[in-house]
């Protein structure tokens, strides 16, 4: 009756003990996975640099002029250096004017757009 316990508590030892090192094993995967997750988080840009990142981009959006305008009577496009056109062919979008078939030319902004 001995060999029988004594290879029963051999087998429940073994089994503890593999059991035991695999636990080990996932434990220690999880924090290099958690080490690695950090190091990518430490190489994107911190809140306060994207903040300034934003505000350059908003800065550049509201000062700079788009490339075009699409309205349902076509697309104007930037005019840095705009055309004289009778005062019934522009529409100023910062005073709410509407554009129509006969528009030529937009002001958004303070900017000059022309059909072409």
């Amino acid at each position: 009756m001995d060999k029988k316990y004594l290879r029963r508590a051999t087998i429940i030892a073994a089994s503890c003990l593999v059991l035991m090192s695999a636990l080990f094993i996932v434990r220690e995967l999880i924090v290099n996975n958690q080490v690695e997750d950090s190091t990518i988080n430490d190489t994107t840009p911190s809140k306060k640099a994207l903040s300034d990142w934003q505000n350059e981009y908003n800065r550049k959006a509201r000062t700079e002029p788009a490339e075009r305008v699409v309205t349902e009577y076509g697309d104007f496009y930037y005019a840095p250096f705009p055309k004289q056109f009778p005062r019934d062919e522009v529409a100023n979008l910062d005073i709410e004017e509407e554009v129509t078939k006969d528009t030529n030319q937009v002001i958004v902004r303070g900017n000059f757009y022309e059909k072409k």
